[in-house]
């Protein structure tokens, strides 16, 4: 059975431990051959922005622990189009790893999740 665990991340990590919370469930969910999706909304979707003056987490900077997740076979780190929408952010601000993909997509992502965690 494929376990598929969806973790929503709706804040800035400036501005509490959520990001590096929802890291470390994606991590031990991961070794545990769970497919983890890292769904960022809202000004969750900050903390994937590359070259910023980046908050350390365990002495180690935000970007480049998203970045080694592939090495966890954690691939799919999704940035909601709506939550984009809202912001001036342009995609070329992003972190190279990130898919956007709709509301309605992330949706039907929750309904086919296992486990859905809102972090």
């Amino acid at each position: 059975m494929n376990i598929k665990t969806n973790i929503i991340i709706s804040h800035s990590s400036f501005s509490s431990s959520d990001f590096k919370e929802a890291i470390d469930l994606g991590l031990v969910c991961a070794a545990f051959d769970q497919q983890v999706n890292l769904i960022f909304v809202d000004s969750g979707i900050t903390n994937l922005i590359k070259n910023q003056s980046a908050e350390k987490v365990d002495d180690k900077n935000q970007v480049d622990i998203l970045k080694g997740l592939e090495f966890y076979d954690i691939d799919n780190i999704i940035i909601e189009q709506e939550s984009l929408n809202m912001t001036s952010i342009e995609v070329s601000h992003f972190i190279d790893v990130v898919k956007i993909i709709s509301r309605a997509e992330i949706n039907q992502l929750n309904q086919n999740a296992n486990h859905l965690v809102n972090i």
